[in-house]
């Protein structure tokens, strides 16, 4: 398939997502650029506070590039500067490594609900 036929490869095709969490809203999203009909079916009623947050690592980044989205996704983000691992029994710093200097990839937060 060429890259004028992707856009086009699902026109007309209806296709039924279940779940709004980012991987459903991420297929629906690559799904709905290549011409399909989509459906996204949730059970919640509406997307509300769950859980302690997203962390989205640089691979993340990649497919939210290719989908379009990245700049809309790093406006509701929180982008990490270094990332540290402690010793659950003592809290002792094991390892630690700065995320934001040159040729660091993005690393972001953010809680679902604000996504």
């Amino acid at each position: 398939m060429t890259d004028g036929e992707a856009g086009t490869a699902l026109t007309g095709r209806e296709v039924c997502v279940i779940g709004a969490g980012i991987g459903g809203l991420a297929a629906a999203t690559a799904l709905a650029q290549r011409g399909a009909e989509v459906t996204v079916l949730e059970q919640a009623e509406a997307i509300r506070e769950v859980g302690a947050g997203i962390q989205v690592s640089p691979n993340g980044h990649a497919v939210l590039r290719a989908l379009g989205v990245a700049p809309q996704f790093d406006a509701a983000t929180v982008r990490a500067q270094g990332m540290e691992l402690r010793d659950g029994a003592s809290g002792r710093r094991v390892f630690s490594m700065a995320l934001d200097g040159p040729g660091a990839g993005r690393y972001s937060f953010v809680h679902r609900a604000d996504i």
